[in-house]
């Protein structure tokens, strides 16, 4: 097919479209063929809006500004008719313009995920599809947790990594986001400066990971300084245009001069984090982020937040909400006073290893939370462990720009530019059989095994039918494969009359140990460890199943032996 691409000078535009292109068919850029004229004009909407006009073999699309430009060459592409070696626009005409403004995505680049690992010009390629489909900025932390020193190797490779993204991001214009966990500690902190750790009574809704500090023990604000300013140090060159605490998972302490954590000590450390943060980079913005708020009971966190922000906003700039199920009730029981963004959970819930069966599709999940908040919503920022939630942050940045827009027609866009235009609702019916038992599985229900037979023979029908780069491209065999392998692992739960909560936790968890004698399966799992970039039984790696070995089934060195001799030993 022959394109004439008339950059106007935005040759970065340009190159961009070039590639996305030549991902899709074999293409000839030249004078002749479809025209399509690529500008920036001031004039046409607010920031960040485009306007795509033409028709037949001439189309022009223009960009308020450098990212509206991108995010129209994304629409452009993403709803044209493909085949198997030319495309025909068929966009939608006139201006358009993002309903939210904060649309980031969380690059979690450590515990060797596949942010972790991958190389640099992959990071640059995923990220660059991500712009076109309409994200404005990229949030990564340092994850202090994990290190022994400031002069870990982990340390070095998490602030390159992000570096790195923050450098591609400002490339192409984006919003750059630095994660701190106000009281973390690095492991070899001095044990005189814990925590109480009764702020998480259960022992794990909060998380309590890592080496939480009390800020109230003499000394430790003066070592937690050190931490802020050893990160902040990493970006100085760069420049960050927001700065994000947050509460729980690493961070929390329940002593009397803390707790209640989220509406007192939490706060207190935040505004101080700021000031020193400020001095950096003093034009920079900040999210208090409320996660994991009052759980697992009420304690006034939300109300202490919000009363403290309404005596002084000065020092917060949005609020972000949000938890691991139900969106919380008090940000939308009571005014905004702030701007909110919400923090969809799209890597993790209910499955273990995160995307080691593959794609994890859940769009009625996340349009029901949706639905319940995005009356007070400007915008969000989905966290992800790697590309097997591929579908979700799509469906989240189409929530972000059209807040009324159904997953039923996000998804199939994502389904007529990365898969075929031909099988848009058999494959979105796909995406549904899948979340179906992945939510009855992930709940403590049994699995429905005739839902997970007719998902795999959509899936097997529509992989005869791809055209060949489509049907090898990662994103379909990452979906391909979780269908397969949720037939094969529910078939075997089901035909040998497994069930209770100790069968479905070995099925959420351990399901790999099913089809050891597979091999059909056990070469998907060998796929998915080369897509991901796994580290094979690495004991920090807990992303993908290996293959069987007779003594471990998890990335993580897990076997089921260990868990439950773990499990008897805490009753």
């Amino acid at each position: 097919m022959k394109i004439n691409i008339i950059d106007n000078a935005n040759t970065l535009h340009a190159d961009v479209m070039k590639r996305a292109i030549l991902k899709k068919i074999p293409a000839e850029f030249c004078d002749e063929g479809l025209k399509i004229e690529l500008c920036v004009d001031g004039s046409i909407g607010v920031k960040d809006s485009y306007e795509i006009a033409g028709e037949g073999l001439g189309w022009k699309v223009s960009g308020s500004d450098v990212a509206g430009l991108y995010y129209g060459i994304g629409k452009l592409l993403h709803s044209a008719k493909w085949a198997e070696d030319s495309f025909a626009p068929c966009p939608p005409k006139g201006v358009r313009s993002p309903a939210c403004s904060y649309r980031v995505i969380y690059f979690s680049v450590h515990n060797f995920n596949w942010f972790h690992t991958a190389k640099k010009e992959e990071l640059e390629e995923y990220f660059e599809e991500l712009v076109l489909w309409g994200y404005n900025g990229i949030h990564c932390i340092i994850p202090v947790m994990n290190l022994e020193s400031f002069e870990d190797e982990l340390l070095f490779d998490s602030v390159r990594k992000s570096r790195e993204l923050f450098l591609m991001a400002k490339k192409f214009g984006m919003l750059t986001s630095f994660g701190v966990n106000p009281n973390q500690g690095i492991k070899s902190s001095p044990h005189e400066f814990d925590a109480d750790p009764s702020f998480d009574p259960l022992g794990y809704i909060r998380g309590n990971a890592g080496r939480n500090l009390c800020p109230a023990i003499p000394g430790a604000l003066e070592h937690l300084r050190q931490i802020w300013i050893r990160m902040y140090e990493q970006y100085k060159d760069i420049g960050l245009d927001f700065i994000q605490f947050w509460p729980y998972d690493e961070g929390g302490c329940g002593c009397e001069k803390c707790r209640p954590w989220g509406a007192k000590g939490y706060l207190d450390l935040c505004i101080k984090a700021r000031e020193e943060a400020l001095k950096f980079f003093p034009d920079v913005r900040f999210v208090v982020a409320a996660w994991i708020f009052d759980k697992p009971d009420d304690q006034g966190e939300y109300a202490g937040l919000y009363k403290r922000l309404k005596g002084d906003v000065s020092w917060a700039d949005y609020i972000m909400v949000d938890a691991h199920d139900d969106f919380p009730k008090y940000p939308l029981e009571n005014p905004v006073i702030k701007p909110v963004i919400n923090f969809p959970e799209i890597s993790m819930w209910k499955l273990y290893p995160w995307g080691g069966f593959g794609a994890n599709p859940m769009p009625k999940r996340f349009q029901k939370i949706w639905d319940s908040s995005k009356k007070i919503l400007g915008g969000g920022q989905p966290y992800s462990e790697g590309i097997y939630e591929d579908i979700l942050k799509i469906q989240c940045v189409g929530y972000y720009w059209e807040p009324d827009r159904h997953y039923s027609d996000i998804l199939k866009e994502y389904v007529n530019y990365e898969y075929s235009s031909l099988y848009q609702d058999e494959i979105l019916k796909l995406m549904e059989l899948i979340e179906e038992n992945h939510v009855a599985v992930g709940y403590g229900g049994e699995p429905r095994l005739e839902t997970a037979l007719e998902a795999e023979k959509i899936a097997r029908r529509i992989d005869k039918l791809l055209y060949k780069r489509n049907k090898e491209a990662w994103r379909w065999r990452i979906l391909f494969i979780r269908a397969v392998l949720d037939a094969k692992r529910y078939s075997y739960y089901c035909n040998n009359s497994m069930s209770g909560a100790e069968a479905n936790s070995e099925l959420r968890h351990f399901a790999g140990v099913y089809l050891k004698d597979d091999p059909e399966s056990q070469e998907m799992f060998l796929e998915l460890r080369r897509l991901y970039h796994a580290v094979p039984y690495n004991k920090e790696n807990q992303y993908t199943l290996p293959p069987y070995n007779g003594e471990t089934w998890l990335g993580n060195g897990d076997t089921i032996e260990d868990v439950r001799k773990r499990k008897a030993n805490k009753a």
